[in-house]
């Protein structure tokens, strides 16, 4: 650059901050002095809901979903986060209500950008931090391999093409409070394995509980721009039956999430087993006690394969511009399945084709929902061990969301 350029660049850069009224740059600077590593936030969320299912409600069911309290700290070496969520949901979806601590925790980052997390934190297992684009996720979620939170230690190294994940939990989240009409031990955010509820559940005795849970999980980002990232996750812990028989439980995961344009892949394949000490009195149906485990969540336990292998196929599309107020429009299409290697169960699909979009602090999704066999999908009693031959076809779910985020 010349003299002369140089000389013309200093003059515009003057000009341009006389042009600023004087006012006008006290309060941006008062704003950042005001802005401090606290902050306080939230949303309330409705939802109207449609199953082609429930006779009783031909014209769908319209109420709150949840309302809910978030804190964040970051002075850029320490940092945590905290959510508490309260959910109340209409008759068609249950007609309860519950609350619950989705993740509360505190930790360092240190200088090479690396995180040390302790307390109720997110499992770094699979495609991160969803395998999924719409709101009621994938079937991995309700297995309790997607967006899971459990009490322990989290150690993430620091960004680059190269990043791993290591998570030690001793408990799970713990169960919080709900209706009389939940089963107190599902009275949580994440699926975990839990004890069955006798009013509430499946009457089976099975008291199980997650323990000394360790996850880990590494991710390549490659290609231009590194755009694509390729990346495997394992799993191992214990299941307490509460009986003083301990035995193991497995999983691990092979992943791809990938940026063409404005179009986004992400694949997943996984393999799970959970080893149990049931008896053959913890049963219901007739099953092989030892073919299924009961998780719970969301206020409500369910039987799920022991043994099974999910796969997930998503593919979205960002669409460019605005519609009058609303923007950032995505149309997607999320396909999980899970193949079940224990008992005669059926095997679970979930595929959901729909459409997110936003304006200012409202966010909104519209869903179409296709599946069998799943506990949100269809009348099956079964959970995601379902073995009722009546309800082998497709069932339908519309759901309309509208939050507001502050």
């Amino acid at each position: 650059m010349t003299k002369v350029a140089r000389l013309r660049a200093c003059l515009a850069g003057v000009i341009v901050m006389l042009s600023v009224p004087a006012a006008a740059m006290e309060d941006a600077a008062d704003a950042q002095e005001a802005k401090g590593p606290l902050t306080l936030g939230g949303a309330i969320r409705f939802n109207y809901v449609h199953k082609s299912w429930q006779d009783e409600y031909r014209s769908g069911f319209f109420g709150l979903d949840t309302a809910r309290v978030d804190v964040n700290y970051d002075d850029g070496h320490l940092i945590g986060s905290a959510q508490y969520r309260y959910n109340n949901f209409p008759k068609g979806q249950g007609g309860y209500w519950q609350h619950f601590l989705h993740h509360g925790w505190g930790g360092v980052r240190f200088a090479d950008k690396s995180e040390l997390h302790i307390g109720l934190d997110r499992n770094p297992f699979g495609l991160q931090p969803f395998a999924s684009n719409n709101f009621y996720e994938s079937i991995a979620f309700y297995a309790g391999l997607e967006d899971k939170y459990d009490l322990g230690v989290t150690y993430a190294s620091r960004p680059g093409p190269v990043e791993w994940q290591l998570g030690f939990f001793p408990r799970d989240g713990g169960s919080y409070g709900g209706g009389s009409n939940t089963a107190g031990a599902s009275n949580r955010y994440s699926y975990n394995i839990v004890a069955d509820d006798a009013e509430q559940g499946y009457g089976t005795g099975q008291t199980d509980q997650e323990r000394n849970t360790l996850v880990g999980r590494v991710a390549w980002h490659v290609g231009p721009d590194r755009k694509h990232e390729i990346g495997v996750s394992g799993l191992t812990g214990e299941i307490d039956n509460g009986r003083g028989a301990d035995t193991r439980r497995y999983a691990a995961a092979l992943h791809y999430r990938g940026n063409v344009g404005r179009m986004t892949v992400m694949l997943q394949a996984l393999r799970y087993r959970y080893r149990t000490a049931h008896d053959a009195s913890q049963t219901y149906g007739g099953l092989d006690a030892n073919s299924f485990v009961i998780l719970g969540g969301f206020g409500y336990p369910f039987p799920v394969a022991s043994a099974g292998d999910i796969r997930i196929a998503n593919i979205s599309y960002a669409i460019p511009g605005r519609l009058g107020p609303f923007s950032d429009f995505k149309i997607y299409n999320d396909y999980s399945d899970l193949h079940k290697r224990s008992g005669p169960f059926r095997d679970s699909v979930q595929n959901v084709t729909g459409l997110s979009f936003s304006s200012g602090k409202w966010s909104f999704y519209a869903d179409f929902m296709l599946g069998k066999h799943h506990p949100y999908l269809s009348p099956d009693l079964g959970g995601l061990a379902a073995t009722a031959a009546e309800h082998s076809g497709f069932t339908r779910r519309i759901n309309l969301q509208a939050g507001y985020y502050f």
